[in-house]
């Protein structure tokens, strides 16, 4: 039993070590496609337009949709436990740009307010997935738990951008700042608008579409999913047992009625003499059979030995 404990211990170490360091490398790739798609700084110019750039392009919200699809996945297949751990990850977005934070801008409230609602985007997801993964769920219902969890989140993924724009500049929120706001309100709408558009259209595809190919692999490999209470396990499927084919059954007694059934059509033209030895010879093997064999046509081949009998005797 301790040996057991301790077994199971360890297996639980190793997968709490494993999310955390597959969280961190999947995150870190969401910051550095943001990094990616950054607009480089012209001069000493650095335009708030420039730094959120990555918010309104498809391909760095196409991998934060795939890290986001990847922590739903872990809270399908694995303990909620360990998809809290992969997602309480997601602070790695800010890893790339960590130095800018702390030692070009000295935003250190900001580097860590970063961590934070970073990780609180893929912890909302779990959290809304956690009591789905312990019951069969529709195609319908993934849909509209997608819809949810995308709703919650998207506002803490604007202040995102917020926190990027502060934090990656020499910016700060002022009197001044704040009056301006309304001389850039066109752009700050269609940005909200862009941003609703790609983080709604792309998690709630991205995340259905894993589902799909979850189910697909399942049926590739002839395996299944299996909850028992709070336990998520997959099994290969056992082979369905072919049924041996039934035999057919044999009437042993029907030789002995079509023979019968001959003889008593033309008893009349018999002599006497070899009447009596066939119906002997009837009475002999039905007995002979009745011995072995209780089913098909006993009755019948009984019925019809009297039958003759009593006709031999009408005649003879």
């Amino acid at each position: 039993m301790a040996i057991m404990k301790v077994r199971e211990f360890e297996s639980s170490t190793t997968k709490t070590l494993f999310y955390i360091a597959l969280g961190i490398v999947v995150f870190s790739a969401v910051g550095f496609a943001f990094n990616i798609w950054e607009i480089p700084t012209v001069g000493d110019t650095l335009i708030a337009r420039d730094i959120v750039n990555p918010y309104i392009q498809f391909y760095p919200t196409l991998i934060l949709a795939l890290a986001i699809a990847a922590t739903v996945l872990i809270a399908y297949v694995e303990k909620e436990s360990y998809a809290y751990l992969f997602a309480g990850t997601g602070f790695a977005v800010i890893v790339p740009n960590v130095y800018e934070y702390l030692f070009v801008n000295n935003r250190y409230d900001l580097a860590l307010l970063g961590f934070v609602i970073w990780a609180v985007i893929p912890v909302i997801w779990v959290y809304c997935w956690k009591s789905h993964t312990l019951i069969e769920t529709t195609r319908k219902e993934k849909f509209f738990t997608s819809l949810k969890a995308t709703i919650l989140s998207y506002p803490i993924y604007l202040l995102t951008s917020i926190i990027a724009i502060y934090g990656e500049s020499a910016r700060v929120i002022n009197a001044e700042t704040m009056t301006a706001l309304s001389d850039y309100s066109s752009d700050i709408f269609m940005f909200i608008l862009w941003t609703i558009w790609l983080y709604f259209l792309l998690n709630i595809i991205i995340v259905n579409l894993m589902f799909a190919i979850h189910d697909l692999a399942l049926h590739i490999l002839n395996m299944r999913r299996v909850v028992r209470g709070t336990t998520i396990y997959y099994e290969m499927i056992p082979a369905a047992v072919k049924a041996a084919p039934a035999k057919p059954k044999i009437d042993h007694y029907a030789g002995l009625i079509s023979e019968m059934q001959v003889f008593s059509k033309y008893i009349g033209e018999v002599d006497r003499i070899k009447a009596a030895s066939v119906i002997g010879r009837f009475k002999s093997e039905y007995q002979t059979l009745a011995a072995k064999y209780e089913d098909g046509g006993k009755a019948d081949a009984e019925r019809m030995i009297k039958s003759i009998e009593f006709e031999f005797m009408k005649k003879y």
